[in-house]
């Protein structure tokens, strides 16, 4: 791990490159950052990466440190150590590695998505995403040393919107600020950071529930009351493989396995092993031989008739690789922000993400009654 004066002096080049971006008052890491991965979106050229070993010791050193002792040491720089002196930029830098933290708890949306469409291939406020329609894309056979057959594929068009942002204020006082309580202050950051995430994973989540872009039409099976069963599962993982998807993905609250599944007595002796597992390895990770995603967003636990949390609950049965695609762009970029330390009183965290699903028939979703 390296010394805070280390990091600024392996840091010069990136560092005022991140101060120019403060001086316009915001900071987003994917645009520039000390690391000299930003894309450089607004500033008009990709920046240049410093070295891996010197990025990974600097990046150790930035979560080593607590935004206290580091808040506490910029503003000693400024009188009495000359080596950290103008170096406020590792505050966002530090400030970012908070959130982003604790957001990736929280955000599921790359486990949910074939490819997260990164900020630097998102021109716009809008991007066609062509799909071609089950069954159109198919080879032929044809008599060699003739010509290949041609096709005309036929296609569909999803479009992702990202016109519409999303934010939060941080719930930070100025009092917090002036009397350095900055222990409270990343807790606050940590509790933003994850409401992020929950939030962009429930906007993902019910473009996924719905499943209206793409080709094809969303397969349902319904639950019971308030009881996901074995059987449902596997009659989800069913309807998907009739048109052709086998299902890779179980996406659903830890209420359905807890409660619901675990009880299942139409398949008594799997519910037996699976509440055995429970009590040894906590909540399975396999089922069915699908990976099993778990989120407790809004879509997935709160009733849309009733507004009522944990009854009449869905889960989601997809091929990932066919499902889903998700474009982000301006993640965690903090807003009216240009002195690291004082303007986090008024900031806000922005981002733009949408979703579009390809082929809607490689999902199911279980509904309960």
């Amino acid at each position: 791990m390296l010394s805070l004066t280390e990091v600024v002096e392996k840091t010069k080049k990136t560092g005022k490159e991140v101060q120019d971006m403060l001086d316009n008052g915001y900071f987003d890491y994917d645009e520039i950052n000390i690391f000299g991965t930003g894309q450089g979106l607004h500033g008009g050229h990709e920046q240049t990466p410093i070295k891996e070993g010197d990025a990974n010791q600097i990046m150790e050193t930035v979560r080593a440190v607590d935004l206290a002792t580091l808040t506490k040491k910029m503003r000693l720089g400024e009188v009495l150590m000359p080596g950290l002196a103008g170096a406020n930029y590792l505050v966002p830098t530090k400030i970012y590695q908070v959130m982003y933290d604790s957001a990736v708890q929280a955000d599921i949306c790359a486990d949910i998505s074939i490819t997260m469409i990164p900020s630097d291939q998102l021109p716009g406020n809008q991007v066609q995403i062509d799909i071609a329609v089950d069954d159109s894309y198919v080879p032929h056979k044809y008599m060699a040393p003739g010509a290949q057959p041609t096709e005309t594929i036929e296609t569909e068009k999803a479009t992702l919107d990202f016109s519409t942002p999303f934010g939060i204020n941080f719930q930070i006082t100025n009092d917090l600020i002036e009397d350095s309580q900055f222990n409270l202050v990343e807790m606050h950051l940590r509790d933003a950071g994850r409401e992020m995430g929950e939030f962009a994973s429930n906007e993902a989540v019910t473009v996924l529930n719905t499943a209206t872009d793409g080709d094809g039409t969303l397969n349902t099976e319904g639950a019971g009351a308030d009881l996901t069963t074995l059987e449902d599962v596997i009659n989800a993982v069913d309807a998907n493989l009739r048109d052709g998807y086998i299902s890779d993905t179980y996406l659903c609250s830890h209420h359905v396995i807890f409660d619901d599944i675990n009880v299942d007595t139409t398949f008594s002796q799997d519910a037996v092993a699976w509440r055995d597992h429970m009590m040894t390895e906590a909540y399975p990770t396999r089922l069915l031989g699908m990976n099993v995603i778990y989120s407790e967003v809004t879509k997935l636990t709160t009733s849309a008739t009733t507004g009522t949390a944990y009854q009449d609950l869905d889960s989601l049965v997809f091929a990932k690789d066919y499902a889903m695609v998700t474009g982000r762009k301006r993640w965690l970029r903090i807003e009216k922000y240009s002195d690291p330390i004082r303007d986090l009183v008024g900031a806000t965290i922005t981002c733009r993400q949408d979703s579009v699903t390809i082929y809607n028939d490689s999902i199911c979703q279980i509904r309960e009654t």
